[in-house]
């Protein structure tokens, strides 16, 4: 008789039940839960960190051009004046500093060099560049979308990233009784205190148009608190209908870049804003506190909650 030995089945791979798997899924939905805040956050925090490198290049590169040239530019070269290196009529600021830190655009094609120079008398010059060419000069929270203009340009250099502290700085506009620039040329002696002078900043742009047109127009000028007439001799801010103020994008601060070459952010009540709206970064015109932005680390004539003359 043959003796059978019985073995137990054996079964490599056992199917899950239904409860099983749905344990399963709700573990791996509440890690994703928990992890994707936490690499958003990691996403802003990488994004503000390259925003204050820039930063931090950008008032390096001013230093030097200010070595060089014993003033500073100005927000725009007045009428008649062009950039040497490029050829550029009525350069902004971005073009002074990336003499230093690598120019913000260069023309791609004979029609592109030919609405930069605008010819040899400068007179067909385009008002604004297509596009930003060197990430330097551009903060990566921005994409091409936030620089759509109402016509459907890219107005990047216009309604870029950052702004500069034209008024105390290099205002080239014709404010002063006789028709001169208001604040033009500004010498290096004129700043008392360089480690407590704004010079670039993370820039909102007017902020009475962006609800309207939704980008940030005239961005690459940074208007303070107050105009402080009596020292910038300006009669507006960057724009008739408003202040282009610093903008608190990267955590509800702004990131700051200074005369001496750091950078750091602040809040928009630590720059001496008087803020009306903190969601949207909009302040009081023509109120607050100008000690970090005049060049004397000090506001005698300040204004509201904040100031600190």
């Amino acid at each position: 008789m043959t003796r059978r030995t019985r073995y137990p089945e054996q079964h490599p791979f056992r199917g899950f039940t239904l409860i099983e798997l749905l344990v399963v899924i709700a573990i791996i939905a509440l890690l994703i839960g928990i992890l994707l805040p936490a690499l958003g956050a990691a996403r802003r925090t990488a994004m503000a960190t390259v925003d204050m490198a820039n930063l931090r290049s950008l008032g390096q590169g001013l230093a030097l051009y200010m070595n060089d040239n014993e003033m500073l530019p100005a927000f725009r070269l007045p009428a008649g004046q062009t950039h040497t290196a490029t050829g550029r009529p009525r350069a902004r600021w971005h073009f002074a500093v990336g003499d230093y830190v690598g120019q913000p655009y260069a023309p791609r094609t004979p029609e592109e060099q030919a609405d930069f120079t605008g010819g040899p008398d400068g007179t067909g010059a385009t008002d604004d560049m297509p596009r930003i060419d060197n990430d330097v000069f551009r903060d990566p929270i921005h994409d091409v979308d936030d620089y759509i203009a109402q016509n459907g340009e890219i107005k990047s250099l216009r309604n870029g990233s950052y702004g500069y502290n034209y008024l105390y700085l290099g205002n080239t506009r014709g404010q002063r009784p006789d028709g001169s620039a208001a604040n033009f040329p500004v010498r290096e002696a004129n700043i008392l205190m360089a480690a407590r002078t704004i010079c670039f900043a993370d820039s909102k742009g007017n902020q009475n148009r962006i609800p309207v047109t939704g980008t940030r127009e005239h961005a690459y000028t940074l208007d303070p608190p107050r105009l402080d007439p009596q020292r910038t001799h300006a009669t507006t801010f960057a724009q008739d209908d408003g202040p282009s103020p610093a903008d608190n994008r990267h955590n509800r601060r702004a990131n700051v870049a200074f005369l001496d070459g750091h950078a750091k952010g602040l809040t928009l009540e630590a720059l001496g804003y008087v803020v009306r709206d903190l969601e949207r970064g909009d302040v009081e015109e023509d109120r607050g506190d100008n000690s970090l932005w005049n060049g004397l680390g000090y506001d005698p004539e300040a204004t509201g909650p904040n100031s600190t003359p």
